[in-house]
């Protein structure tokens, strides 16, 4: 039997993240602006869903930022390095909490030294379709290491 590696992917802009991102931004919008209080709060909260909408599109499906997940490693005892466009690594563990599926993987990781978690998200048109499907078969079937 073939030993298994670790799959790196290199993470590309997503047109239907940026979809997703617009569409329940848009939908939020739509809802705050027909509560029933004051207009000055409803404009404000309907400015601030358009700020984070440009905030996540640039995040997440642009990878514009400085902070934007750029590339992802996983090994087979589910250790994660998660790389940002500005250089910066982010090691960590990933949890079972940890979603595959066939249009959609959600990685949920914690870093080390730290209680804090991150997630990402990644859709078929974010990474090579045989690179992608090499992280979703190490995903789901990899077991942490022991003590971990």
């Amino acid at each position: 039997m073939k030993s298994v590696q670790s799959v790196r992917i290199e993470l590309r802009r997503s047109r239907s993240a940026g979809a997703f991102i617009l569409l329940t931004h848009l939908a939020t919008a739509v809802l705050l602006a027909w509560l029933p209080i004051d207009a000055s709060l409803r404009a404000l909260c309907v400015i601030a869903t358009g700020a984070h909408a440009l905030w996540a599109l640039r995040s997440s499906a642009l990878r514009s930022l400085g902070s934007s997940i750029v590339a992802a490693e996983l090994a087979p005892d589910r250790r994660v390095t998660l790389t940002c466009k500005d250089g910066r690594r982010i090691d960590g563990c990933a949890l079972v909490d940890s979603y595959v599926g066939e249009r959609l993987v959600t990685l949920v990781m914690r870093q080390d030294g730290s209680s804090r978690t991150r997630a990402l998200w990644l859709l078929p048109d974010m990474a090579p379709q045989e690179d992608l499907r090499r992280f979703r078969v190490l995903l789901r079937l990899s077991r942490p290491a022991d003590g971990a």
